[in-house]
């Protein structure tokens, strides 16, 4: 899989240009913003603050997480995301289009990983709730495996959640925070870049450690900021930096925030696939002088038709990639 497959270059044009309206109107309500520790460690000492397309940014010094601070509101967020043209976007073109080669490479195998963890871990398969469901295309392949009995999705952008129950999926559609309790004894509980957007993740854990049952799974994928194409481009130029992404946490600060509150993991991942990709296309394009770096221009350009895939197998099997996945059990 590359890059270009599930973000395709004209689209992705044409989604920036959304998203710098969407900045503007985010920028706007920056006199109501407020201060918040760390999202991980709750530290409130921060170092190396950065600026980045109007949007400060601060690092834990004790866990590393990087942060926006101060942020929008919850009010803010909630929103934000019930009227950003990118979402309305994502929902009507890149998802259909990008549809096929995501269920195949992403949330297929996706799919298959947690039936097999269930597997493994002796996890009953009543219920499944996926925290942010996008456009369905978990849910549906979950669905289509038949192990659970009932599968909720939850997608508070209006768009998305119509897309959803298109795949005939239960939907709730309003934040995950804002969920009625009663909507209890999970079995399962999955979340897919979803994390680094929220206004608070030690609450997001917190309600999924309520929701679950005993010994039931939480499982999250999100960006990992000591990950290699953020580590090499830097936080200026890594694409998927800034806007939006909040809380940029590494393997060890999110095992923190789990264990912190009443999880044990079980396993911990990098499976990404783009990071290599990334690079060498920043490098192409020009917005990144990879010149400077002879190792890496051998590998990413002179020969990456032998060693590309090789270097991002290495990337993931070493925890180094900027994709995470945690696996965890409530205790």
């Amino acid at each position: 899989m590359k890059e270009s497959d599930i973000r395709p270059k004209e689209l992705t044009e044409k989604l920036h240009s959304f998203l710098r309206k969407d900045r503007k109107i985010w920028l706007a309500g920056q006199d109501q913003f407020i201060r918040v520790p760390c999202p991980a460690c709750c530290g409130k000492e921060t170092k190396d603050p950065i600026v980045v397309r109007g949007m400060t940014f601060e690092t834990c010094t004790h866990c590393e997480t990087v942060f926006y601070n101060p942020r929008p509101t919850r009010e803010q967020l909630r929103e934000y995301y019930s009227k950003a043209e990118s979402y309305e976007f994502w929902a009507n073109h890149i998802f259909p289009e990008t549809e096929s080669v995501r269920r195949k490479n992403i949330f297929r195998p996706l799919a298959d990983k947690i039936e097999e963890y269930l597997s493994l871990n002796g996890v009953a398969t009543d219920v499944l709730m996926e925290i942010g469901a996008g456009f369905g295309i978990f849910c549906d392949e979950m669905k289509g495996k038949g192990i659970f009995k009932r599968i909720i999705a939850v997608e508070p952008t209006p768009d998305l959640a119509q897309k959803c129950r298109e795949k005939e999926l239960e939907v709730i559609e309003a934040p995950f925070e804002e969920l009625d309790l009663s909507v209890r004894s999970i079995d399962c509980i999955v979340s897919f870049e979803v994390i680094e957007h929220v206004f608070s993740p030690r609450e997001l854990i917190r309600k999924s450690m309520r929701l679950l049952k005993k010994k039931g799974l939480l499982v999250i994928k999100c960006p990992n900021i000591k990950g290699f194409h953020f580590v090499v481009l830097g936080k200026q130029k890594a694409p998927n930096f800034g806007l939006e992404h909040i809380n940029m946490f590494n393997t060890e600060s999110l095992t923190i925030l789990l264990e912190m509150n009443g999880f044990k993991v079980l396993e911990m991942a990098t499976p990404g696939k783009l990071d290599a990709d990334i690079v060498r296309n920043q490098a192409l394009e020009g917005n990144f002088d990879i010149h400077v770096h002879p190792f890496l221009k051998q590998v990413l350009i002179d020969e990456w038709e032998r060693l590309g895939n090789k270097f991002q197998q290495f990337l993931a099997d070493n925890l180094l990639s900027s994709s995470m996945l945690v696996v965890a059990e409530k205790k």
